[in-house]
């Protein structure tokens, strides 16, 4: 049995570095449907209007949890990224 552990570190950091332009992908998303929202709600009235954008409202906060959870992962990467090559000099 092959037993194999450590990391690539230039391959971890490549995958922090992408983590986080999708971070910022999904941030962007975020703030673009935002703006179509309010637009919406400047020339659309009433009761479907208003459910329409209480949903928006809730899964807008959905949206910004994934893209701070995609940070998150990222930095963790980075981390121990960092520590494995701390290790390694070790």
């Amino acid at each position: 049995m092959v037993v194999c552990q450590g990391m690539d570190h230039s391959a971890v950091l490549t995958i922090a570095a992408q983590l986080d332009t999708d971070q910022q992908s999904v941030a962007d998303l975020m703030h673009r449907a935002q703006g179509a929202v309010t637009t919406l709600g400047q020339n659309w009235f009433g009761n479907d209007s208003r459910q329409f954008a209480s949903d928006w409202a809730t899964r807008s906060t959905q949206l910004m949890g994934a893209a701070d959870v995609i940070a998150v992962m990222s930095r963790q990467a980075r981390s121990q990224a960092s520590d494995q090559a701390n290790t390694s000099k070790s």
